[in-house]
């Protein structure tokens, strides 16, 4: 994990100063009082600098490096309710061009579905089909650990097909489906990210509807398969 995090900063500190940047957090928040005393937050951070890597013999033209990283969490009478993060690294190779290969680091947990953590390294591509579509597939190596089960290491396939829409100038739409197999096709996760982006009149503010749909066909006993949630925030851009 130390190689994976070195190299990540390497690349990061390769990039030209005539690199693109993207800098953006997003937030929400919700409480209920009364009868029952239930809150919830959810903020999240997303950075992204695209440009050309030249140290010593590399030469990467049009290499974007990304961080991504989320947190929710509730409280009920109290007590905390739910709990869980996420982090994402990513290195894209040749970013905007019709096929762009890529590495990728994911940490996860959940206490709602008793996931202590999974960490997923890996490889893979993606290609670009036109009208804001795009398919990958990455080969992940995975650890997984849930709460009273010993830890678990296995290979995973990730397929995910990608659509961006633009109806109106200031609003996009986004989806994502995540099919992520086992090697022998016998468990799989599935998550589908619905997002709506508004930009308000205010510059680098926008508005943000998330729904997201998550499937595990073989939880920990005592556990449902699915799970769903919507959010409302908004988006600042640094």
């Amino acid at each position: 994990m130390k190689k994976i995090f070195t190299y990540l900063y390497i690349v990061f500190c390769s990039i030209g100063l005539s690199s693109e940047v993207t800098n953006q957090v997003s937030a929400s928040y919700y409480n209920y009082g009364g009868n029952y005393n239930y809150a919830y937050y959810d903020v999240s951070w997303f950075y992204s600098i695209i440009g050309d890597i030249n140290k010593g013999s590399i030469n990467l033209p049009d290499t974007e490096f990304s961080i991504y990283l989320s947190n929710s969490k509730s409280t009920y009478e109290g007590y905390l309710y739910t709990n869980d993060a996420n982090l994402v690294l990513k290195t894209d190779l040749y970013a905007n061009q019709k096929f762009s290969p890529f590495l990728i680091f994911q940490w996860t947990f959940d206490s709602t579905t008793a996931l202590d953590y999974r960490i997923n390294p890996g490889i893979g591509g993606k290609v670009r089909l036109g009208k804001g579509f795009s398919i990958s597939y990455a080969g992940l190596w995975e650890i997984e650990k849930y709460t009273g089960y010993e830890e678990n290491s296995f290979f995973r396939h990730s397929f995910r097909p990608k659509q961006k829409f633009y109806p109106r100038e200031g609003i996009k739409i986004e989806e994502q489906f995540f099919y992520k197999p086992t090697y022998k096709f016998d468990s799989y996760l599935i998550e589908n990210v619905f997002s709506i982006f508004i930009d308000t009149v205010i510059p680098g503010v926008s508005l943000s509807i998330q729904h997201n749909y998550n499937l595990n066909s073989n939880p920990p006993a005592g556990y449902k398969k699915k799970d769903t949630y919507v959010a409302f925030g908004f988006s600042l851009q640094l």
